[in-house]
C-alpha cells in the first residue's frame, strides 16, 4: 500500500508539474526546437531543461505523431511514428543542431554497449570495411578497434583524408606540414582524430556555425596537447550571405567536408558559394575531400557542377554498403545513446506528455543517426541515398 501511495504521489506531482509547466509556457513560450533556436548561442543546462519541457508540452508532438495532414515524403512512403521521417520543411538546420549539441554537453558521460565510458562527440554515421564485388578495397577504410564506441565516425574521417590522391599529395610535401580546413566540423571530433592520429603534423582549422559545437571543441579537442588544431565559429556558416572562410587565397592543401547538411537536397546557390570558397582557398592542385550520405541524384549533380567550377574528380569510393553495415553494427550502442540523451529531462516521466514526447525524441534522434528501420537508413538501403568519399583537385 505504501508503495502504491508513493507511486501515485509521484505521478500526481509530475502531473501537477506538467500543468504548471503548461501554464508557464503559455505565458512565456520557449523557442521552437525544430525551427526557433539560434546556432550562435550555447544553451546552458537550465535552458535546455526549459526548452525540452516546452517542446514536450507543445503541439509539435501531436503534429509529428501523424496528427497532421498527409504530406508527400521524399525517397519513400514514410510515416514519422514508424520510421522517424521528417521533411526538410519541418525543421531548420541551425535549430536542430543547436539542441543536439546542447543535449550532448548535458549528458557528458555515456556508457557504451561494451561498458566503455565516453563523451558523445561524433555526430557522424560512419563506415566500416566490407567485402564484395564493386566495393572499395578494405584498406580504403582506416580501421579502429571494435570496442571503440565511436569507431565508425573515426573510420569515416580517417578514411576520407587518406584517399590515394591525398596520400600521394602528402608524400610530395615531404616534411612540410599539411594545411587543412574543415567546413562544418561540428565538435571537431573528426579533426581531433586527424590531428592526433592520422596527420599529426597538420595545421588544421575547423570551422562551424554552431557556437556550442565550437565551445566543445575548444574544451576537449583543441587543447594544449593538440597544438595543430584550431576551432573557430563562423556565424551562420561559410557561404551563407557571402560569408568567407577566414583563410587567405591559395593557402590550403586540403578542404574537408564530412557528413554535413551541405548539398543534402540539391546543389543550390549556397552550395555553389561554398564550392567557390573552397576553390579560392585551395592551393593549385589542392584537394577538396568530400564525404557524405546524400541523395544519389545530388552526387550526379556534383559530377556536372564541380567540373564547371574548375574541379577535377581524382578519386571516388562508394561506401554505401559499408555505411549500412556500420549502422547495423552500431545498433546496440545507439539504442543506449538515445535512452541516455533523453534521461536527464523529468518531463519525459510526466503522465501522458512524457511517453509521447519520449517517442518523438527517440524517433527524431534515431532517424538523425540513420538507425536501422528509420527513413534515412532505408534510403541508403534502396539506393536513394549514397554514401560517397570523393577527392576533387583544383584543375584551373
Amino acid at each position: 500500500k505504501l508503495r502504491r501511495k508513493t507511486a501515485m504521489g509521484v505521478f500526481k506531482t509530475l502531473g501537477v508539474l506538467a500543468v504548471i509547466g503548461g501554464v508557464l509556457i503559455a505565458v512565456f513560450p520557449p523557442p521552437d526546437v525544430l525551427k526557433g533556436l539560434s546556432s550562435n548561442h550555447d544553451h546552458s543546462p537550465l535552458e535546455v531543461q526549459a526548452i525540452m519541457t516546452g517542446f514536450c508540452l507543445s503541439p509539435v508532438i501531436g503534429m509529428l505523431l501523424n496528427e497532421r495532414p498527409e504530406i508527400e515524403t521524399t525517397g519513400g512512403d514514410f510515416k514519422f511514428e514508424e520510421d522517424g521521417d521528417i521533411e526538410n520543411d519541418d525543421y531548420a538546420q541551425a535549430s536542430i543542431y543547436a539542441i543536439l549539441y546542447a543535449m550532448y554537453k548535458n549528458t557528458p558521460n555515456l556508457i557504451s554497449n561494451y561498458g566503455v565510458k565516453y563523451q558523445f562527440t561524433f555526430n557522424t554515421w560512419g563506415i566500416t570495411p566490407v567485402d564484395g564485388e564493386g566495393q572499395p578495397p578494405r584498406e580504403s577504410v582506416y580501421a579502429f578497434p571494435e570496442k571503440d564506441p565511436q569507431r565508425h565516425g573515426k573510420q569515416a574521417y580517417a578514411s576520407l583524408v587518406t584517399q590515394p590522391p591525398a596520400m600521394e599529395y602528402k608524400k610530395k610535401l615531404g616534411d612540410t606540414p599539411l594545411k587543412i580546413v574543415e567546413i562544418g566540423c561540428g565538435t571537431a571530433a573528426g579533426a581531433n582524430v586527424i590531428t592526433r592520429e592520422v596527420h599529426p603534423t597538420a595545421q588544421y582549422l575547423a570551422l562551424d556555425m554552431q557556437q556550442a559545437a565550437i565551445n566543445t571543441c575548444n574544451e576537449i579537442h583543441a587543447t594544449e596537447d593538440n597544438p595543430g588544431l584550431t576551432c573557430q565559429v563562423v556565424p551562420n556558416g561559410v557561404g551563407n550571405g557571402g560569408n568567407k572562410a577566414p583563410v587567405a587565397d591559395s593557402s590550403v592543401d586540403f578542404v574537408v567536408i564530412s557528413e554535413t547538411h551541405i548539398a543534402d537536397i540539391q546543389i543550390g546557390d549556397l552550395e555553389k558559394e561554398i564550392f567557390s570558397e573552397i576553390k579560392r582557398i585551395l592551393k593549385p592542385g589542392g584537394l577538396f575531400l568530400w564525404g557524405n550520405a546524400i541523395p544519389t541524384r545530388v552526387w550526379e549533380e556534383a559530377d556536372v557542377v564541380l567540373p564547371s567550377m574548375g574541379f577535377e574528380l581524382v578519386n571516388s569510393y562508394n561506401h554505401t554498403k559499408g555505411a549500412i553495415v556500420a549502422r547495423d553494427e552500431d545498433f546496440d550502442r545507439v539504442e543506449g545513446v538515445i535512452d541516455q540523451l533523453l534521461a536527464p529531462y523529468p518531463i519525459m516521466k510526466a503522465p501522458y506528455f512524457g511517453p509521447r514526447c519520449h517517442k518523438v525524441g527517440e524517433r527524431l534522434i534515431a532517424n538523425f543517426y540513420r538507425h536501422p528501420g528509420t527513413a534515412l537508413y532505408l534510403k541508403m538501403v534502396t539506393g536513394f541515398d549514397s554514401y560517397m568519399h570523393q577527392a576533387w583537385k583544383v584543375s584551373k
